[in-house]
């Protein structure tokens, strides 16, 4: 399933392996050390309370999970617990459901076997970067650059105005980068709970959105997911 290292990674950041085969997790995690990760794992499934214990203790910066109904409960368990640490699934096999399901319970990223190292290794440096990213104030994606702080919004160096809703709104997007975002997802982090507007709300904004930050001759970042919600990336 995994190349040989073709990458060094650019931190030496901590990586936690769970619920996962036990041939797998010692592969996966001497490939990753050998890349620059300091890697910890436990593998095999474990009660939820085991795991907690087991991330408090070990405290990495991101973790990997099998994507089966053990790493989803865990996963879930992560997120009612309020750790806000990157979760990254991996899966044998991938359909839009169980990427939606994933993403549901409070996954940062998946990717699908076979994979390669050097994929592997990108995507864990895309959720660090987007840590750091978050604790600084400002997130970014290609030529795209949110100041969180002062809430500016700049393309090519290019100032772009937004209205409030339109600025919550590719926050949010580029807070989750690269995820793929259910319109209900998207709805419910935007405007609340108590929203009760138009139905089509996400989609007109979605449109506001792209006149501002998609101008003419600009590469596309904000792309539409047939039947599931939309994903900024580049």
């Amino acid at each position: 399933m995994l190349a040989p290292p073709v990458v060094r990674s650019t931190r030496r950041a901590s990586l936690l392996l769970l619920e996962m085969d036990q041939v797998l997790a010692e592969q996966l995690g001497e490939r990753l050390r050998q890349v620059g990760f300091r890697v910890s794992l436990s593998p095999g499934t474990q009660k939820s309370e085991s795991a907690l214990a087991l991330v408090q203790l070990e405290n990495p910066d991101l973790i990997i999970l099998a994507a089966g109904p053990g790493g989803l409960r865990l996963c879930r368990a992560l997120r009612q617990a309020t750790y806000s640490l990157p979760v990254l699934l991996l899966s044998d096999g991938e359909t839009i459901s169980e990427r939606v399901a994933g993403l549901d319970v409070g996954a940062d990223d998946y990717i699908v076997s076979p994979f390669d190292i050097a994929a592997l290794v990108d995507r864990i440096q895309c959720q660090l970067k987007r840590v750091q990213g978050r604790e600084s104030g400002v997130l970014r994606l290609a030529d795209l650059i949110v100041n969180t702080r002062t809430r500016e919004v700049r393309r090519g160096g290019q100032l772009i105005e937004l209205t409030a809703r339109e600025y919550d709104l590719l926050h949010y997007l580029i807070e989750h980068a690269r995820e793929v975002l259910s319109r209900e997802r998207i709805l419910l982090n935007v405007w609340g709970e108590s929203f009760d507007g138009e139905s089509n709300i996400v989609e007109v904004y979605i449109r506001y959105l792209r006149l501002k930050i998609e101008r003419e001759g600009e590469k596309k970042l904000i792309h539409t997911v047939r039947s599931v919600g939309y994903s900024l990336r580049d």
